[in-house]
């Protein structure tokens, strides 16, 4: 019953997965891993080995463009900081399509563990998939609709990461940010 219920839980998250900002996983006394998208829904005894999945919804980092806010052109300076020398105020400074390098590297890094923690989520269910003897028929069906769902999320993600590169290679985003 337990693990049904778990498995529900992780087809709820995953077909709602649009919405949600964060996924919390962690592995119950029974070796059953459990997901949340709240924090307060994970058991107080389970909190300090919970894994945070990442987010999995859109991007903020462009918000300032989708506002239709002015952005700087590429190698336009934003305000230095004091100490700073001039080398070191140029690298940080020059913007690339109107975002940092750091803004750039945080967008890649972003879609990265994405990808990575949907891999992590696949392999995991299909390890329980590798003994079904204590499974019902709809806990298997369930899992094996999950893992679709997982990898047509992996599909769109690696789209977007594709997307971003194209759009780093258009900007001229030296590959020490992507």
């Amino acid at each position: 019953m337990v693990k049904i219920c778990s498995v529900l839980v992780l087809l709820l998250f995953t077909c709602v997965g649009s919405s949600i900002a964060e996924t919390y996983k962690w592995v119950d006394d029974k070796g059953t891993v459990n997901f949340a998208d709240d924090l307060s829904q994970v058991p107080k005894k389970y909190r300090k080995k919970v894994r945070t999945m990442g987010d999995i919804g859109p991007s903020d980092a462009g918000s300032a463009e989708t506002a239709g806010e002015a952005t700087p052109a590429r190698g336009t300076e934003v305000s230095p900081v004091a100490g700073e020398t001039p080398e070191e105020k140029g690298k940080k400074d020059t913007l690339f399509g109107g975002k940092s390098g750091a803004t750039w590297k945080g967008e890649f890094s972003a879609l990265r563990t994405d990808v990575a923690a949907t891999d992590d989520r696949i392999t995991e269910l299909n390890k329980r998939l590798s003994d079904t003897s204590g499974m019902s028929r709809t806990e298997y069906l369930s899992i094996q609709n999950t893992i679709k769902n997982l990898r047509f999320h992996r599909d769109e993600v690696s789209r977007k990461l594709d997307s971003l590169n194209e759009a780093a290679s258009r900007a001229g985003v030296p590959g020490e940010y992507r």
